[in-house]
């Protein structure tokens, strides 16, 4: 009964936060007056303090626990930044997973139906059996087959959640989200599941690598080619889709283009197509369109790798790309000044990202108010950031995935070619119960170590030697905000908490006290100043 009390008193005081949170957020992520004039400057190295080591970790990543940022701090600015970006000295997260091709798929499907009907028996051995189904044995087929692809799906995105929040590389993951949302692919429509966990790999393959041989590998990309129709791109009836996506979404911008580059793109990419059973790309020469082609007023006989490197020559295309990792990394709208500036960056290395991330990361303008705590966390950021925040790590994540469809981003899945809005749309006056929804349900009831249920908060913090409620408040604050918590709110969250045995003697109370804790960050979770970043 006490029990059932403190839950309902905790709903409805966080309830009553959250009616005007929305309101709040906005406000919180506004960003200041501040305004710089001319290019990028390094911030100072005596500037470089605790909040601005935080600040990278969130922003490079999706924060950590206090530890890592006094680690991170102790390091100084210049060796922080390379040890952020340079993640390829750090070893490489062991979660591992095989996902099966096509083929291996309809195998696998055909294996599951043989227990029902020996006449698929003779398919494994024989696939052009297959063709000779009656249309109802065509029909189980294919609905089994899709339901193997499905169940591989549910288990891809449960391994990049992982992923996301155990990776000791926490650049380069929260990159595959940046190219994730930039080259957007929609499951639901690619309906591929290996080619969505291959494209995945693609991207954190060159995560902060060279973004021109990215561009190249998109154009032969098997979840790209499909879910913009380049399958059905050929000599004699082009398809424009890829041709116009991958200058106005990926690589140029709106409007930086003609309407007969785009035919005549689309014809440079005649051809370009994949095996169905395998995702390896296929270049049909009969498909392809081998005459004369003019693309930037530039006479050739192109073929889509070859349009992708008269991309990469555009000077606009280096903007494009420096004003988007700008703006995801730092604020929105970025001068013009700056923006040329990161570009020169980019094209003078050959597009390799690395040494334009360390300029961005080391810069005043993203040290500076106008760029800390104005970003609304995406559902990503929430979810996977309130987990390292605390350096807790979970047994199952598929709870975190199906709270981060609900909160509005599904991974695989984003609403369309252009990816999420971000910004505001993720905090609307749905979406900010939902993610009430997520703290009070997920970290209460997501599946941990040894079958409990709920974050083990416990076991996470009774190492810390806290002796008062108020050290463990101070403690939390210094995980959770990337600003400083006023006093008033600190003494709300103290007098909520109440008083706490020392750290030392809580796994003899340990229900209660993980009980009080989870609240504790039901709360913290739920205000304002945690969801901006």
């Amino acid at each position: 009964m006490r029990e059932f009390a403190f839950r309902s008193w905790m709903s409805c005081t966080v309830l009553a936060t959250l009616v005007c949170t929305s309101v709040a957020i906005a406000e919180a992520a506004k960003p200041s007056a501040q305004t710089h004039q001319g290019g990028l400057k390094a911030l100072a190295d005596d500037a470089w303090d605790y909040a601005s080591a935080r600040h990278l970790l969130v922003r490079a990543g999706f924060g950590g626990t206090p530890a890592e940022v006094e680690d991170l701090h102790a390091m100084g600015l210049k060796k922080a930044v390379d040890f952020i970006v340079d993640y390829q000295n750090q070893p490489e997260a062991e979660i591992s997973f095989e996902a099966k091709t096509p083929q291996e798929l309809e195998a696998q499907a055909l294996e599951t139906l043989v227990k029902k009907d020996e006449v698929y028996r003779k398919a494994q051995k024989d696939p052009t059996v297959v063709r000779k189904f009656s249309r109802e044995q065509r029909q189980a087929f294919s609905r089994q087959r899709r339901r193997e692809d499905q169940t591989q799906m549910g288990k891809v995105r449960d391994w990049w959640m992982k992923r996301l929040v155990e990776s000791p590389r926490p650049l380069q993951e929260k990159l595959v989200v940046f190219w994730h949302g930039h080259f957007a692919n929609e499951y639901r429509t690619v309906r591929d599941s290996y080619a969505m966990y291959a494209q995945n790999e693609l991207f954190r393959k060159h995560a902060a690598g060279n973004f021109g041989q990215l561009l190249h590998e998109i154009v032969h990309d098997a979840a790209m080619l499909r879910y913009l129709d380049n399958n059905r791109n050929v000599k004699g009836r082009p398809n424009e889709n890829l041709a116009r996506e991958i200058m106005e979404l990926f690589s140029m911008g709106e409007g930086k283009y003609t309407e007969e580059d785009i035919k005549e793109a689309a014809r440079a990419l005649t051809g370009y197509t994949y095996n169905q059973r395998t995702c390896e790309f296929t270049f049909r020469e009969r498909s392809h369109d081998t005459e004369e082609k003019t693309v930037f007023g530039k006479k050739g006989n192109w073929d889509g790798d070859q349009l992708v490197d008269l991309i990469l020559e555009e000077p606009i295309t280096a903007e494009f790309i420096a004003g988007k990792l700008f703006a995801f990394f730092v604020h929105e709208n970025p001068d013009d000044k700056i923006v040329k500036q990161l570009a020169h960056l980019l094209r003078d290395n050959d597009y390799e990202l690395a040494p334009t991330l360390k300029v961005l990361f080391r810069s005043q303008e993203f040290h500076s108010p106008k760029a800390m705590a104005t970003q609304i966390k995406s559902p990503v950021q929430l979810a996977v950031g309130s987990l390292r925040d605390l350096g807790v790590r979970a047994d199952n994540y598929a709870p975190l995935v199906r709270a981060v469809r609900e909160m509005g981003q599904n991974l695989f899945d984003p609403p369309n070619v252009k990816g999420w809005e971000g910004g505001r749309t993720w905090v609307n006056s749905n979406r900010i119960f939902v993610r009430y929804n997520f703290v009070a349900d997920v970290l209460e009831r997501m599946p941990g170590p040894g079958g409990q249920r709920g974050i083990d908060v416990v076991a996470a913090l009774e190492s810390k030697d806290f002796t008062s409620s108020a050290e463990v408040v101070d403690y939390l604050a210094k995980s959770c905000f990337v600003v400083s918590l006023d006093e008033q709110r600190r003494s709300e969250l103290i007098e909520f908490l109440g008083t706490l045995p020392p750290s030392s003697k809580w796994e003899e109370q340990k229900r209660k006290v993980n009980a009080k804790l989870l609240g504790l960050l039901v709360l913290i979770i739920s205000t304002p100043e945690y969801q901006v970043t």
